[in-house]
């Protein structure tokens, strides 16, 4: 017996040591890869809530945050050390939590909220071990285990591991039965990030019709809220125009192998994207829409069956809660790495309701293998990429189907009316299924039919995410391409153009060209000062070429077509005023700059229709209107309509004008020319189109996002079909519209 004795004492002293080293070794490793380099030096995303905590607290205009290029400006103005920065697919409340911090510097405001960070992490744990009464150490270990997602956490300074502390601090709140405080909770972690808001469902099932009840009216409570603190533009582009493709997981590149998911799979198999993914499994719109939403419903249903509306057990709560949050991780469109902290959470709820070493030994490889394991195979398999590049979602689907396993295996304490489905019961959800399911699937397929529209052409700025402002100058065409390492003006053979000295690299962000100057000026932004310099269009290329003119604080010029006069604009607070210079035949500037538009409006761009007419672009409140302004008038609306139009342009030609406008969640070209009346919608489908440019008389080159992330988009091309100007053609209308048309004929 004494010797029984010994050896089990020996083997727990030994599984303590080991347990110890493991854990030593994994807090290391944290601090070396995640902690240590978060400290030294910025990381998206950091930078993107940041800067616009602070455009809130500074009282900037905030209409544009969701404006790629813009927001690009703000940081290099700021000179906030960061390669890339935007706002797309993030919540305007989720930058709040950073205005405190928006009096430091940007890196020092990171080091605090690293340690706020640390803070949340540890009372988190210290939180779910009093809970779930499992050993702090064995909590650690599991915590530390989601390697992955703890150090990106870290490095890139994001907000996952708040919404897990929201997240442990709401199933405490439940465990004591404290219904409210549960649900505000989940409201408040539901505006950092959408998907706690889906514990609604939970509720339902659970027939906890209070909780479900606060978290719908608290959640609206914060989005009104929000309303107030951001005001209406920026909540109306969040609800209107990012949000449906948040749900579609279209922030991003939706076919992105970085990220994971079912909808990244169910893309790669059956869609057809002409840059990113020309070659499909199986090329069928009709199949994505139906296998995708029945995939979805399944796993939906599967859970909430396995859920027991009137059971008390604690650990069966523990399962319950675990296989929800989990279901909510599967079922997200585009769940980076650091989304898969809140992981952990599940792990040890999973560890402390299952009593069966083996089941927790699988269970916790599978949650090791979400969060840890991500190889990349060869483009050229494509059946490999989807068994090896989607590991992480197979280990995810993997610990949802263990969690359910558990829970249908585990008794039910308290059986109540809807604890088992009679067959009159099933008989009623079947057709709701099949009515849920067509539904989904329809519209799936329409918004899947409707992004065939885009034609795009090959992507000639090889390595990059995303163009922008396409622009012909002489006999090239350019466009803003944007790198991993920042934006470049680069031609249609890929050569770029220096603007800095000594061959430094800085942020170009606009370009101004006439298809017949030999000129062209570009915004470059570096050392929190913007500029416009001017170059040549042939001196593209590795040597550097001394600019032929230079003006400080300007941005987004445009060029008359004959090239002698500049329009460019200068912010304060984020509000655009328009200004000129005229330039000799040399394209040299010959006087001082002159503001242009009147004091209190926001101009967002402007181009010239003739060379004594500009169209501007300028906001009132908040939404983007089309303007026209004659020498020495005030600027005057071209359309009466409330709708936004942006990117004001006119075709050479015949005097056309083309701009984009706002069409539902979507913003699509159209063209109108006042002598014939009317305006044609000329870009349709469920994605943006913008910055167009005309090559030739017919072919229309524009910048589409179909298939792509929100605002990310290439070159495209449509053709259009468009009837000369009649001879003869007398425009007599004082209207504004009218005298643009006749100045753009002159």
């Amino acid at each position: 017996m004494k010797t029984n004795a010994l050896a089990a004492t020996t083997t727990r002293r030994i599984i303590l040591l080991v347990e110890i080293s493991v854990l030593t070794a994994l807090c290391m490793l944290f601090v070396l890869k995640g902690f240590a380099p978060g400290w030294r030096s910025l990381h998206t995303d950091f930078p993107n809530y940041y800067l616009v905590a602070r455009l809130l607290r500074e009282h900037y205009t905030m209409d544009r945050i969701y404006d790629w290029i813009w927001l690009q400006r703000i940081k290099d103005l700021w000179s906030i050390p960061q390669q890339l920065v935007g706002f797309a697919g993030l919540t305007p409340f989720s930058a709040l939590p950073l205005v405190p911090l928006t009096w430091l510097d940007a890196l020092d405001a990171k080091r605090v909220w690293l340690v706020a960070n640390l803070a949340i992490l540890a009372a988190s744990l210290y939180g779910i071990q009093k809970i779930t009464s499992v050993s702090g150490r064995h909590v650690a270990m599991i915590a530390f285990l989601a390697i992955i997602p703890l150090r990106n956490n870290f490095l890139l300074g994001q907000m996952h591991l708040v919404v897990l502390g929201l997240l442990a601090l709401a199933y405490w709140f439940d465990t004591r039965k404290m219904w409210f405080s549960c649900s505000l909770t989940l409201a408040i972690a539901a505006s950092l990030k959408v998907y706690p808001l889906f514990f609604l469902f939970y509720f339902l099932r659970k027939r906890q019709w209070k909780s479900a009840t606060v978290l719908a009216t608290s959640t609206l409570a914060i989005l009104a809220a929000c309303f107030v603190l951001f005001g209406t533009p920026v909540m109306h582009v969040f609800l209107i125009e990012q949000f449906p493709r948040m749900l579609r997981g279209e922030v991003i590149d939706p076919f992105s192998l970085t990220v994971p998911s079912a909808s990244g799979l169910f893309h790669h198999v059956f869609l057809t994207q002409t840059l990113v993914n020309p070659h499909p499994i199986y090329s069928s719109p009709l199949l994505y829409a139906m296998l995708y939403p029945l995939w979805q419903l399944i796993l939906l249903c599967a859970t909430l069956l396995a859920i027991s509306p009137g059971d008390t057990d604690p650990r069966r709560r523990s399962l319950e809660w675990a296989s929800w949050i989990c279901l909510l991780m599967t079922l997200s469109t585009q769940p980076a790495s650091y989304h898969l902290i809140v992981l952990s959470f599940v792990a040890i709820l999973a560890v402390h309701a299952v009593q069966n070493p083996w089941r927790r030994v699988i269970l916790l490889g599978f949650y090791f293998m979400a969060c840890n394991i991500h190889p990349s195979t060869p483009a050229l398999s494509p059946l490999l990429a989807l068994l090896f590049d989607f590991l992480p979602y197979w280990g995810l689907l993997a610990m949802l189907v263990c969690l359910l396993a558990a829970l249908r295996t585990r008794p039910i304490d308290q059986l109540g009316p809807w604890s088992k489905w009679p067959r009159t019961q099933i008989a009623w959800a079947l057709p709701g299924f099949a009515i849920v399911w067509c539904l989904a699937s329809t519209t799936t397929f329409a918004h899947e039919r409707s992004l065939v529209s885009s034609d795009y052409l090959q992507n000639f700025a090889r390595g990059s995410y995303a163009q922008f402002a396409l622009h012909q100058a002489g006999n090239h065409l350019l466009d803003i391409a944007m790198f991993p390492q920042g934006y470049r003006v680069e031609d249609e053979n890929g050569r770029r153009y220096q603007t800095g000295a000594d061959g430094q690299e800085e942020d170009q962000l606009a370009i101004a060209s006439s298809p017949g100057a030999n000129n062209l000026w570009i915004e470059a932004v570096t050392q929190g000062e913007s500029r416009l310099v001017e170059l040549p269009v042939t001196s593209s290329g590795t040597t550097s070429t001394a600019p032929i003119a230079t003006i400080p604080n300007a941005e987004s010029p445009t060029l008359s077509r004959d090239g002698r006069s500049l329009s460019f604009l200068r912010e304060v607070n984020g509000a655009g005023r328009a200004w000129m210079v005229h330039l000799d035949e040399n394209g040299r500037v010959l006087d001082e700059p002159l503001p242009i538009t009147p004091r209190g409006m926001d101009v967002w761009n402007a181009a010239f229709a003739a060379p004594d007419v500009i169209l501007l672009s300028a906001a009132e409140g908040g939404v983007s209107h089309l303007f026209v302004m004659h020498s020495g008038e005030l600027p005057q609306r071209i359309y009466a309509d409330g709708i936004a139009m942006d990117s004001p342009n006119v075709k050479a030609e015949n005097g056309q004008l083309i701009y984009r406008q706002r069409d539902g969640s979507y913003w699509h070209l159209f063209t109108a020319n006042p002598s014939r009346g009317g305006a044609e919608q000329l870009t349709f489908g469920d994605c943006n189109a913008y910055d167009p440019a005309w090559s030739g008389a017919t072919t229309l080159l524009y910048i589409s996002d179909c298939g792509r992330g929100i605002g990310l988009g290439s070159l495209a091309v449509s053709h259009i079909n468009t009837a000369p100007e009649e001879p003869g053609s007398s425009l007599s209308s004082e209207s504004p519209t009218n005298r643009l048309q006749g100045e753009a004929q002159r």
